[in-house]
């Protein structure tokens, strides 16, 4: 009997042991977390203050420059707007974004935009034998003779990419199926078209950064039918016309009618108008993803796209833009929507790096493209 209660007695003392030792490792296990947790807080907590603290000094420092770059980047990302409310009073972030408006009386100017034409059609004498592609007076050349130019775009923190259309009449505004429905991505618009390539246009209402792309915002007109009619159009408005000729400018639907526009949508600012850039103090902006169309004098429309909000490029403001134009002939340009909007297609795929979510391409209402 002894013998058997001392096995008793052995057992369970092995058993408590286990039972012990499991205990412990339950509790290093969890000391282990809690410490990760406590760890993952504070250093949320640090960083956090920290992010706060940088902010208040943004906005409360003694560079206003800084302080409205910083206004503007949290605007034009849309989702991030309500971050300077943190120390800003809404009557503070109204003065500032409020910025001078143009003059709303800008119009294009035709006579400043020739469409270029063969020696021949203007002569009547056959051209010098032909000797291959050679640069035109911008340093770009149509080396397959397809008469459209692509090539990139650098600058200080900044990749872009740049397409030339030599014909105008080539170009035309693109929309989904349906209007105010859900929009198509610019690959999409692209097929339904039969189409080379193209830009994302005008803006589109994005209530909450969820929009359906399918509903344009201001006076839009694709191949001659009227969207938005009576349509605000304070921030400008971009157009082709019958022969090809890009306007730009604050044209209401009375004014595309007696300038013959066809092709038309909404958005800005204004970068360059009659050959004239736009004042910069009319272009505050921050660095961003961009997109813009422009003609140059010889009727050649120049499509860009600078990407943005990404290692290889941080993005560009307007005014890089204007300088990026005015270096390659612009005579008239206008700003599209940018931001995860911008978006380049050309020859079966998308040449830029979008910024959106995923970098997938949203859906839009309209775009420019090219036959």
């Amino acid at each position: 009997m002894k013998k058997n209660n001392n096995i008793e007695m052995e057992n369970d003392q092995e058993l408590a042991q286990r039972r012990h030792k499991k205990l412990r490792r339950r509790l290093k296990a969890r000391r282990f977390w809690d410490r990760l947790a406590g760890f993952i807080i504070v250093t949320v907590l640090v960083v956090g203050c920290g992010l706060l603290g940088l902010e208040y000094v943004i906005l409360k420092g003694p560079s206003p420059a800084l302080r409205d770059l910083f206004i503007n980047t949290m605007d034009e990302t849309r989702r991030f707007r309500f971050v300077p409310q943190i120390f800003m009073t809404a009557e503070e972030l109204d003065a500032i974004r409020t910025r001078k408006k143009m003059e709303t009386d800008i119009a294009t100017n035709k006579d400043l935009i020739v469409v270029a034409t063969s020696q021949t059609e203007e002569t009547g004498q056959k051209p010098e034998e032909d000797t291959g592609p050679r640069p035109d007076a911008y340093g770009l050349v149509d080396e397959d003779g397809d008469g459209i130019i692509f090539t990139e775009v650098k600058g200080n923190g900044y990749l872009g990419y740049m397409t030339v259309i030599l014909d105008p009449t080539r170009v035309f505004v693109g929309m989904p199926d349906s209007y105010g429905g859900v929009g198509l991505t610019l690959e999409q618009l692209c097929q339904k078209y039969d189409a080379i390539g193209g830009i994302n246009a005008g803006g589109f209402k994005d209530d909450g950064g969820g929009g359906l792309g399918g509903m344009p915002e201001g006076l839009t007109i694709i191949d001659g039918v009227v969207y938005n009619q009576y349509s605000d159009v304070s921030e400008g408005l971009c157009g082709l016309d019958t022969d090809g000729i890009l306007h730009v400018g604050f044209y209401t639907y009375d004014d595309c009618v007696a300038n013959n526009i066809i092709n038309a949508v909404s958005f800005g600012p204004i970068l360059i108008s009659n050959g004239v850039p736009t004042d910069p103090e009319y272009l505050i902006s921050s660095v961003n993803p961009r997109t813009a169309i422009a003609q140059r004098g010889d009727g050649a429309i120049i499509m860009l796209v600078i990407d943005g909000r990404q290692v290889h490029s941080i993005g560009a403001t307007y005014q890089d833009m204007v300088d990026v134009l005015l270096s390659y002939g612009a005579v008239n340009a206008c700003n599209m929507d940018g931001g995860s909007s911008t978006v380049m297609y050309y020859e079966g795929r998308y040449v830029n790096s979008c910024s959106a979510e995923g970098g997938n391409p949203r859906p839009l209402p309209n775009a420019f493209l090219f036959r």
